[in-house]
């Protein structure tokens, strides 16, 4: 049955449209699109690029022109592709990978990235219009009426701060306009029973006084069938809503916006992907996970145990999500210098419940809720960079809370595997944490000749934590508060078993944990540019970063809590060029970056997950991108990258099964060495190309076609690095074909045309090991879909 917000989501668009009718039919283009567009009677022009304008160095510059390692993604263009999720925006970008798993989203830039504990500060910093978007949590909020994406690659902790190690996101929303305009997008996907609704209208309120007003809604059915409940997951529901206001006066520009959404989510995109035993329950009778679940009286609780794209899932899954975010920024320009002050405020309140089991039986279930709360408070200055000295030097503040509480439900169905003594108790776990950043930064920059740059850099960052954590044992499988288990047995039986440390006052090891924690860093930065002519620059550049220390939200044990600052030293050689006229561009990027203490969150091997710091990781390799005018109306771009990841020491990580112990002993554990390995989610190749048409049919009537298609390498999706955690590569292909008039396109269009079907996500299902079965759990990614849309501008 089809969502009743779907004719709400469609008459919101609608009745903005309305309220904008008087409008001219002025449309601008966004100017950081990646294509060229042929307006009508520039036929005989010469095919030029669209400039690509960015702040990656917090200032406006050309793309061309900026001593990163960047990919920018037009506002015009997510629009017509119908993108809505940052997920989707890793097709056009080589060595940038964001995947779900069960518990959170987990972003890598060149194979760096954060595990699952909610605790876990980014290694790829987000940013959305200058305001930190500091925890996973935060990169799954609606992707809609935005300017650009900016990914950039590389440590960049001199202007965006810590936590950002890998690299950087930069998101910049739509603006508010001294012209009147609205449009509105209609999307609708059979093979999902998916509608997405998007409307804004924009313009002048009064004199020096404009406003922006966006909104969004999404239903979805999901693609992966539940043979239990009889239905198609994740089933999406989503809204979200901006309002933007700006102010001008001469010299002056404030602009306030305020932001809320809405995403919920029935079931998951989860399945039992293998189930592979290594005994025999019988002669010629293999003990699989699914046989020893028959044997125990569970008979078809597990049914599929291929990545089929079915599941058996009996609980009542859930992740709803409500984010808020206010954000106020001012700009005072001076005769050679601009002054910024960015005010923000973020927060969003989570609650989930899971099937941990990935079967129909009552085995494991999980249960949590998260809120957080942020402050932060940016002040700098830029002069202007065509002096012989210029420099943009700030100071940065941030306080931020983090409540999270979760249950590991011990569910009924455990009687029937012999552990019936724990049955219908939950775990429960309460984590509190504060911080506070004090940073001061500056960047100069000296010409120390006509064409020859040495820009310097450093920051100062004072980061302070204090957290807590307990972890008791309550009767009632899925409850926060039933009463405190005072059997001895029982808890017994989760300290000895299942790696728990409970604060019971029967037979409890203890687990009431408190500490503070405050740390200096000094992060400097030296890059030097040439300019070889006006059209090709040459750079170089070293970065130091560092990743905040923390606390582990998530480990069961009582001797896993406090965490390391990840450190990272990098070094890049670079070259930018364009073609006189700008009719092409090109740009290659060599790369070496040395990580220390990287911060990972691993699966225990039973139910739960362990914060620690591997000694040191290096990754290196060579990225470039390219775009060609063709003709007027017609572009091409591609990107490619290599990634040379290896662990250079790291003697903690966790076995794969089946995997003979090398590494050091912790807790008691001996656990496996893994120098010498690639991560998770560093394939060695990737590979884009786009083509985007805008040309003249007939009449008013225009053809626009975007085409896209992006090969990922073979790379190993598990937790653990088990091998059977590799996936093959895979070429998706998108496309969009649309025509239209000057204020209206009808478009088809395509998402993984090739229909490939792969695991973003892979780790061991609870409980299996304990019969021998090499039992996985895997994230599915979307199959192919057909939508069509439907767009209007005023």
């Amino acid at each position: 049955m089809k969502s009743v917000t779907q004719p709400l989501y469609l008459g919101t668009a609608m009745a903005l449209l309305a309220w904008s009718s008087g409008a001219s039919a002025q449309v601008t283009r966004d100017a950081d699109t990646d294509g060229v567009a042929e307006q009508p009677g520039e036929a005989d022009n010469p095919a030029v690029l669209n400039t690509i304008v960015v702040t990656a160095q917090r200032r406006e510059q050309d793309a061309t022109r900026v001593p990163i390692s960047i990919e920018v993604i037009g506002g015009e263009d997510i629009a017509d592709t119908a993108i809505s999720t940052l997920e989707e925006v890793t097709l056009s970008v080589p060595n940038f990978q964001i995947t779900q798993t069960g518990l959170t989203t987990q972003t890598y830039i060149r194979g760096i990235g954060s595990g699952n504990d909610p605790a876990f500060e980014q290694s790829v910093a987000q940013f959305v219009d200058g305001v930190s978007y500091g925890r996973a949590q935060l990169t799954r909020a609606p992707f809609f009426d935005l300017q650009r994406v900016e990914v950039l690659r590389g440590p960049q902790s001199i202007l965006f701060g810590k936590n950002s190690t890998a690299g950087a996101l930069s998101i910049i929303t739509a603006q508010p306009t001294d012209y009147l305009e609205a449009g509105a997008t209609a999307t609708y996907t059979d093979v999902f029973e998916g509608f997405e609704g998007q409307a804004f209208v924009s313009g002048p309120l009064a004199d020096g006084l404009s406003a922006r007003l966006a909104v969004r809604g999404l239903t979805e059915n999901g693609y992966v069938f539940n043979t239990t409940k009889d239905r198609t997951e994740p089933r999406l529901d989503e809204i979200a809503g901006r309002a933007t206001v700006r102010y001008e006066s001469g010299n002056f520009t404030a602009t306030l916006k305020g932001e809320y959404s809405k995403f919920d989510v029935e079931g998951r995109n989860l399945l039992v992907s293998q189930d592979v035993a290594t005994t025999n329950a019988a002669p010629n009778v293999p003990l699989t996970f699914a046989v020893a679940l028959t044997g125990a009286g569970l008979p078809g609780t597990l049914q599929d145990t291929s990545f089929n794209y079915r599941r058996q899932a009996d609980q009542d899954e859930f992740d709803n999500t409500e984010f808020y975010n206010g954000t106020f920024t001012t700009e005072t320009d001076f005769d050679s210098a601009t002054l910024t002050t960015v005010t923000g405020y973020v927060g969003y309140d989570r609650d989930t419940s899971g099937d941990l089991d990935f079967t129909s039986a009552s085995i494991l279930g999980g249960l949590t809720h998260e809120s957080y709360e942020q402050f932060s408070q940016e002040i700098r200055v830029a002069t202007d960079d065509s002096l012989p000295l210029s420099v943009i030097a700030g100071a940065y503040f941030e306080h931020n809370q983090l409540d999270y509480s979760d249950v590991t439900a011990l569910g009924s169905d455990l009687a029937n595997l012999g552990f019936g003594v724990i049955a219908d108790i939950g775990a429960v776990r309460d984590f509190e944490q504060t911080s506070d950043t004090y940073s001061l930064f500056a960047q100069l920059q000296w010409r120390v000749a006509d064409g020859f740059r040495i820009i310097p850099g450093l920051r100062l960052a004072i980061d302070e934590k204090t957290a807590s954590r307990s972890l008791v044992a309550r009767n009632g499988a899925f409850s926060y508060d039933g009463p405190l288990v005072t059997n001895p047995v029982p808890i017994t039986v989760l300290q000895t078993a299942l790696g728990f440390s409970l604060d019971n006052a029967v037979a409890g090891a203890g687990h009431d944990l408190n500490r503070s924690r405050s740390e200096k860093n000094i992060v400097p930065s030296l890059a030097v540019e040439f300019d070889v002519t006006e059209d090709i620059l040459l750079f170089g550049s070293y970065r130091e970063g560092y990743k905040g220390f923390g606390f582990d939200a998530r480990s069961n044990n009582n001797t896993s809590f406090g965490f390391d600052d990840e450190e990272v030293s990098s070094y890049e050689l670079g070259l930018r060029a364009s073609l006189p006229g700008n009719r092409a561009s090109f740009g290659v990027t060599l790369y070496r970056s040395t990580y220390s203490d990287l911060q990972i969150s691993q699966f225990d091997g039973t139910v739960g997950f362990n914060v620690g710091n591997a000694g040191e990781t290096r990754t290196q390799g060579i990225e470039a991108n390219a775009r060609y005018a063709i003709a007027p109306g017609i572009a091409i771009n591609a990107s490619a990258a290599y990634l040379d990841f290896e662990y250079l020491d790291f003697r903690r990580g966790n076995c794969a099964f089946g995997e003979t112990p090398d590494g050091d002993v912790v807790g008691g554990v001996q656990l496996c060495d893994y120098a010498g390995r690639r991560a998770r989610f560093t394939p060695e190749f990737n590979v884009y190309g786009g083509l985007s048409v805008d040309k003249p049919l007939f009449g008013d009537l225009r053809l626009k076609i975007n085409a896209d298609a992006s090969y990922t390498g073979e790379h190993n999706v598990h937790d653990n690095l088990d091998p059977a955690g590799v996936v093959d590569g895979y070429t998706i292909v998108d496309m969009r074909l649309g025509v239209g008039g000057e204020n209206w396109t009808i478009a088809a269009v395509g998402k993984n045309l090739l229909d490939e079907r792969f695991r973003t996500y892979a780790a061991q299902v609870p409980f299996a090991s304990n019969v021998g079965a090499n039992t996985q759990y895997a994230t599915a990614s979307r199959p192919r879909s057909v939508a069509i849309q439907f767009q209007v501008r005023y």
